[in-house]
């Protein structure tokens, strides 16, 4: 549960993006000691450059892209006297009350898999960031949000840092309680309970983490439980309506808002695509 618990972070974050450029880095290229409140993406184009965040040291090579965490001391310098070309991104990513990059713990270096089509979308970040067309904002974001997903899946994923894991883990244990009692009346107080926050405040806390209050969250996965049985069991929907804790009348109701079809159309068309 863990995992759909960064899933939902990830989807829900906020991204703002104060610099976006192209740059041909100097022979003179340094910064010492660097403290800033927003992330740092860089694409590399060329070799030469030496980076510390934190202790940890990096010489990054063309085509990889590079993540600095806010909060963390950076120093950079070029090595040999060498010139190079590279991409960055300025930006902070925010899921409630917290930095993507506090709550996940990744790689800092990851190579692309595309090195020419990163280039490209990097590139295309640029320009929509510095346009002035209606759109241009909005596109500079889907860009930075392809090239953050690029990093995560070639860094193999991510996981947890230790200070933000009892957050995460409140979330996996309500998560995990909803989906072991679906046919249950579940109240907002005992979700609240297993999370240790006052009502009012878990439904802030949740809908942050997840985008829905507990109760549509819980009909959501209700339905999306529903739609399995309907294509993959035998099972009849007076069942189905049964397992999610609802009369027939209301589950019928309620399938048909979600998936636009009731129960018994939605299986007969699902088969159908799936050859069943």
């Amino acid at each position: 549960m863990q995992t759909e618990a960064i899933s939902n972070y990830i989807a829900n974050m906020q991204l703002h993006i104060s610099e976006a450029a192209y740059f041909h880095s100097a022979a003179s290229w340094r910064q010492s000691d660097v403290l800033s409140d927003f992330n740092r993406l860089y694409y590399f184009l060329g070799e030469g450059a030496h980076l510390k965040i934190g202790e940890e040291e990096l010489y990054p090579q063309a085509g990889q892209l590079v993540v600095l965490p806010a909060g963390t001391t950076l120093s950079v310098r070029t090595v040999d006297n060498r010139e190079f070309p590279q991409y960055l991104c300025h930006f902070n990513a925010r899921s409630g009350d917290q930095e993507l990059f506090e709550l996940l713990e990744t790689p800092s270096c990851v190579t692309a898999a595309d090195p020419a089509a990163t280039a490209r979308a990097f590139g295309e970040l640029v320009r929509h960031f510095r346009g002035g067309e209606m759109t241009s904002n909005l596109r500079s974001k889907l860009l930075l949000q392809e090239l953050l997903c690029e990093f995560l899946e070639q860094g193999g994923g991510a996981s947890l840092r230790k200070p933000a894991g009892g957050h995460v883990d409140k979330v996996s244990r309500v998560l995990d309680f909803i989906d072991h009692h679906l046919a249950d009346d579940v109240t907002l107080e005992q979700l609240a309970e297993l999370a240790h926050f006052h009502p009012n405040y878990f439904i802030r806390f949740f809908k942050s983490a997840t985008g829905r209050s507990p109760m549509q969250y819980m009909n959501q996965r209700r339905m999306e439980m529903a739609k399995e049985w309907m294509v993959q069991t035998n099972m009849s929907v007076s069942e189905a309506a049964e397992r999610v804790g609802s009369s027939l009348y209301q589950f019928s109701k309620m399938f048909k808002q979600y998936t636009g079809s009731s129960p018994s159309e939605y299986r007969k068309t699902m088969r159908a695509q799936l050859n069943v």
